[in-house]
């Protein structure tokens, strides 16, 4: 599956591109995501415990790999297209936006000392894919570098979340605007600088969704 670039902002590396996926693909990954969904959280940078927030608007399923074929697939065309081994990637995440919802402005990135980092540093990059044409808003927004995205069913964005040290980079600052009319359905990936290290309550919680 070739793909094509639509437009880069080289002040993050930000790519927009599509064919990394079918229409097809998209409409599998909406039915996985749809039934497997649970609200959204956000992870503190201080503790780390992951919690739901007002600024985060969704709901998010995090399937495992091995479940589904065209998950390993897509986690194999990501880490070729971006170069970096599939290692690196955290688990995939399906979100679902409705009227709304929205994910408020924020870094990917971590900042320096943040308990997060002994799972393989820092996330370097984020790929975005858009699963389906949202009927009005849900762009997602970069303010430092003036730059909106509109989604678009088989499109998708790459972009540097840090900088040559791997410290935030404050040009990636982002958000997903509400959506207005319709849905929007995406998946995000996250690329750590070293292998990404499942945290121990995380492998915890998947060993008990699988035998109970």
């Amino acid at each position: 599956m070739g793909v094509k670039i639509l437009s880069v902002n080289d002040s993050i590396g930000l790519v927009h591109f599509r064919g990394l996926i079918s229409d097809k693909e998209c409409s599998e990954l909406i039915a996985i995501g749809g039934s497997n969904a649970e609200p959204s959280e956000v992870v503190d940078g201080v503790s780390g415990v992951s919690h739901q927030t007002p600024g985060r608007r969704s709901m998010v399923a995090s399937p495992a790999a091995d479940s589904y074929p065209i998950i390993e697939e897509l986690k194999h065309r990501i880490a070729c297209f971006v170069g970096i081994a599939e290692e690196h990637q955290e688990p995939l995440q399906i979100l679902h936006y409705t009227p709304g919802g929205a994910y408020d402005i924020h870094y990917d990135s971590f900042l320096e000392g943040a308990p997060q980092l002994k799972n393989g540093g820092n996330r370097m990059l984020t790929v975005l894919l858009y699963l389906n044409d949202v009927e009005e808003g849900g762009w997602t927004q970069f303010p430092h570098i003036m730059t909106n995205i509109v989604p678009s069913v088989g499109t998708g964005i790459l972009f540097r979340n840090t900088d040559t040290q791997n410290l935030q980079l404050r040009e990636s600052l982002h958000a997903g605007l509400p959506v207005v009319e319709g849905e929007k359905w995406i998946v995000s990936v996250w690329i750590r600088e070293r292998a990404y290290l499942v945290p121990l309550v995380n492998r915890t919680t998947e060993i008990l969704r699988r035998t109970l």
